[in-house]
């Protein structure tokens, strides 16, 4: 062999080599991209799985606070009927009152056109009976005040403790 076909073959094995050593590192180098690749999808394969469940507890959430909100407002509906029916109770029996003081006003004056002294007592307990029968009328009203008070107390109660629930479930 000459020198000059050992310095091509000697030249073709150089260039062999490095062709193969260039293959090899872009082998390698398709290697570790896909491993980049493969570690990036499964962090977006649990983020994802991260954002559902994040979600799905999200939208549960939002169901149970509109179960709650739902019920409460129909024990709110609820009490307002019970009030409503005590406060037309109360109003049959102020009328009720109201009848037997009147009446017993009239039999009371009819009497006190006997005497002064028997006028003057009967006036005055007219006066009374009156202010008796007013007075019972302002009870009654503030007495279904404080119950319609005690209602909405009520609601605005659950209210807050389905607001906290949610609250906290978004936390």
């Amino acid at each position: 062999m000459t020198g000059r076909i050992k310095t091509i073959l000697a030249a073709l094995m150089l260039a062999g080599a490095f062709a193969a050593g260039w293959s090899a590192q872009g082998w390698r180098a398709d290697a570790a991209a896909a491993r980049v690749q493969a570690v990036q999808a499964e962090k977006d394969a649990a983020q994802a799985q991260q954002s559902q469940a994040a979600t799905e507890n999200k939208a549960g959430a939002l169901l149970q606070h509109a179960h709650d909100q739902q019920d409460n407002t129909h024990d709110y509906t609820r009490k307002l009927a019970q009030l409503e029916t005590g406060r037309a109770v109360d109003a049959a029996r102020i009328a009720g009152l109201q009848r037997d003081i009147s009446a017993a006003a009239t039999r009371n004056a009819q009497l006190a056109g006997d005497a002064a002294a028997c006028r003057d007592l009967a006036d005055q307990l007219q006066r009374l009976a009156a202010l008796a029968g007013e007075g019972g009328a302002v009870v009654a009203g503030l007495a279904g005040l404080v119950r319609q008070r005690d209602a909405e107390l009520g609601l605005l109660a659950g209210q807050v403790r389905a607001d906290r629930a949610l609250v906290e479930l978004s936390e």
